[in-house]
């Protein structure tokens, strides 16, 4: 029995010879088949996890373009109320200045005029001081 077994392994050996580079070609093409895939897959799980990470990191700087760009409007609205405002002052002060000019040279008119008046007697100091009193008080009342 044990020659009957060594006769079919001796007969069947000359076959696994003859098809062993077709069984060798055949299990790289398999393996060659299954690198291929396995690494398109890891190359797209890759490429899906960077898509992720894009889109995230986008999203993060549009919601801060967004803000800035808020920030901006509001700087540009402040500065354009801060130029009004700077320039209503502005007007306000020349006109304020129109008026004190006024008021100035009329005080400066009306101390010319009281250093060019004569000393008043001591015996008429009481009169001059009253007189002069109810004039300003009137001039006062005039003003306002």
């Amino acid at each position: 029995m044990i020659t009957a077994i060594k006769s079919m392994i001796g007969a069947i050996k000359p076959v696994i010879e003859a098809i062993r580079p077709r069984i060798t070609a055949i299990l790289g093409a398999i393996f060659a088949a299954l690198a291929f895939t396995g690494g398109y897959f890891v190359s797209d799980w890759r490429s899906e996890s960077q898509m992720q990470r894009l889109s995230s990191q986008n999203a993060v700087l549009s919601a801060a373009n967004e803000k800035c760009a808020l920030d901006i409007q509001s700087v540009r609205t402040a500065m354009s109320t801060l130029t009004e405002v700077a320039a209503e002052r502005e007007k306000n002060a020349a006109e304020a200045m129109r008026h004190a000019t006024a008021a100035a040279a009329k005080h400066i008119s009306h101390a010319k005029k009281i250093r060019t008046l004569p000393s008043v007697a001591p015996e008429h100091q009481y009169e001059a001081i009253t007189r002069e009193q109810i004039e300003y008080v009137q001039s006062r009342h005039q003003t306002d």
